[in-house]
């Protein structure tokens, strides 16, 4: 019940800044609409199974939900400075509780703008999803676990914010670049072997295919590389909150 207050906290702490969620809105909305414009020639031209707008409307779309780890981020040092941190220890309530309480909000955060984004997107772009509401929401909700764990985990194992956030800004463009954020991955050679080791790779992956087949043989292994990472973070920002004082 306490980890449920908690995260009802930070969804509250959102909400009254909205500026924040309407960029977080606003932003892959214009990018994917100025991307897939501008590269729809390209991809015509170099006879690529699917339109421009729909690569750069899951690639650009996962990317914003990987920089929803500066949202969950920044809700706990901007708690800390509304001296919720200090009230919420002064009640009956243990460090490690704090830290998921914290972390269940922010995913319920990002988990309905994401979902947002993706309406928006198929109504307003036209980028097509496919039909199977399944096969995106699984790796949907496994990206938004990793990308709140990352978040949370910075912000808890770093204690400060300009080194969680120099840590994300480094972090976060690495994940979109071997994820295929920005120009499609190669079929071979030391590219498409680092890449890999991105699970938002393995997210692009199954999203990609979800028009063509729904699941995929992307599917599970993108839900599996994303929960264990995220379990790993939770796992090492629980360790750090239970020695803390």
């Amino acid at each position: 019940m306490t980890i449920i207050l908690i995260a009802l906290q930070q969804i509250r702490l959102l909400l009254k800044n909205p500026a924040v969620v309407l960029l977080f809105l606003a932003a892959p909305l214009f990018m994917i609409f100025v991307f897939g414009q501008a590269f729809t020639g390209v991809f015509v031209a170099s006879g690529a199974p699917l339109r421009a707008l729909d690569y750069f409307g899951v690639t650009l779309f996962t990317m914003a939900v990987v920089q929803g780890t500066f949202i969950a981020s920044w809700g706990v040092f901007k708690e800390q400075k509304n001296n919720t941190r200090l009230r919420l220890r002064l009640a009956p309530l243990s460090n490690v509780a704090v830290v998921f309480g914290l972390f269940l909000g922010s995913w319920l955060i990002l988990l309905v703008l994401s979902a947002i984004v993706l309406l928006l997107s198929a109504v307003l772009l036209s980028v097509n999803y496919g039909s199977s509401p399944a096969a995106l929401a699984l790796p949907l909700l496994a990206l938004t676990l990793l990308a709140s764990a990352s978040g949370i985990s910075a912000a808890t194992l770093l204690g400060s914010e300009r080194a969680a956030g120099g840590l994300l800004n480094t972090f976060v463009p690495l994940l979109v670049f071997l994820g295929g954020g920005y120009f499609m991955i190669p079929e071979t050679g030391w590219l498409h072997s680092a890449a890999r080791f991105s699970p938002l790779r393995w997210v692009n992956l199954a999203l990609l295919e979800v028009p063509r087949s729904g699941f995929s043989q992307y599917t599970l292994p993108a839900v599996i590389f994303c929960t264990a990472a995220a379990l790993l973070l939770l796992l090492a920002a629980g360790l750090k909150a239970a020695r803390s004082v």
